[in-house]
């Protein structure tokens, strides 16, 4: 057989030139795939995130309407809430992995690792439809929105003259202002190293609360609002101390709404004629049955003759406590009377 001969050179000047192609074509396409399969981890970990502070906000916003909108409650609700996040390890319970965590974000951006804003019911709702008559509001020396009998609440705001019932200050009407409203801004930390200090870069030079966190910790903010009907009478707490629960501000409680002395047979009752009720101190729907700060069921109703006034009923006494059976009544001088 014919000894094999050597290739032309120009086969071997290509070969050669050719060396780390494939290096170079591997690369390029690695890359992006690396990169993708990264992304698709993180994007995962953020809906892991998403989804239990969405259950964590709704833990707060019940906890919420159920206990006069205090914020305490709504914080230690909210973080009770957020411990799957941070499953126990050997040697530390979640509980003590969860406030590390926190103390680790509150050094990072200077202020609370969350913040949940009351957007509703504000200053402005309290300041139209608050008040200091029901017993919770004395118990806590806090004005306090009505819970209770909405709609014969509402009725009495459209005949006092407000346009579909709402209030000058705030806009709202006697539903609206007996629905807790929240907005949670909370810090999500990338799980892939390089992600915070891309993020530090996307935001500079802006004060606000997620802008700091970004700019700062390379922190991602997740905002979510909720919205839940009071089951309890809201009221004007102050400032959360830790700063996490904001947005609500105590004024000087509203001045009740004098009316007009009532005359006629639909005033008659024992007990003589007591001054005018307070704007907000009728009983709304929604308020849980056998609180303790509930007034007593509605009794002895009678409609108003056609064209006339309906004024307002007793009111309880310094103590909370009705004086007469009729006092407890919040239907008393609203759009129903109540005869002796």
């Amino acid at each position: 057989m014919p000894a094999l001969s050597r290739p032309p050179r120009y086969l071997v000047r290509r070969h050669r030139l050719q060396a780390g192609y494939s290096l170079v074509e591997f690369s390029a396409v690695a890359i992006p795939l690396l990169m993708a399969g990264l992304g698709s981890i993180e994007l995962a970990h953020w809906f892991f995130v998403k989804q239990a502070v969405s259950l964590a906000l709704l833990e707060a916003a019940r906890a919420g309407i159920t206990q006069h909108a205090d914020p305490q409650a709504m914080e230690a609700a909210f973080e009770k809430a957020l411990l799957p996040l941070h499953p126990a390890s050997q040697g530390q319970s979640a509980e003590q992995k969860l406030q590390s965590a926190l103390r680790k974000r509150t050094q990072a951006v200077d202020g609370p690792p969350w913040r949940i804003e009351v957007l509703q019911p504000g200053p402005a709702a309290f300041a139209d439809f608050g008040g200091t008559r029901l017993p919770i509001s004395a118990r806590h020396g806090l004005a306090a929105i009505d819970n209770h009998y909405q709609a014969e609440q509402h009725q009495r705001h459209l005949e006092l003259g407000r346009p579909q019932g709402r209030g000058p200050a705030s806009g709202l009407d006697i539903y609206e202002a007996n629905t807790l409203a929240l907005r949670l801004t909370y810090l999500h930390e990338p799980a892939l190293p390089g992600l915070k200090g891309l993020i530090r870069q996307l935001v500079s030079g802006m004060d606000s609360y997620s802008a700091r966190a970004m700019s700062r910790a390379g922190y991602l903010p997740m905002r979510q609002e909720i919205r839940l009907t009071m089951q309890t009478h809201a009221l004007q707490w102050p400032a959360s101390a830790s700063g996490k629960i904001s947005g609500r501000a105590v004024s000087a409680p509203p001045a009740a709404p004098t009316t007009e002395p009532c005359t006629g047979i639909w005033c008659l009752r024992t007990g003589g004629q007591a001054p005018g009720t307070d704007a907000s101190a009728t009983a709304p729907q929604g308020g849980a049955p056998g609180s303790p700060d509930t007034a007593g069921p509605p009794h002895g109703y009678e409609s108003p003759a056609p064209g006339s006034t309906p004024q307002a009923g007793p009111q309880p006494d310094a103590s909370g406590d009705a004086t007469t059976p009729q006092a407890g009544n919040p239907e008393c001088g609203v759009t129903l009377c109540c005869l002796p």
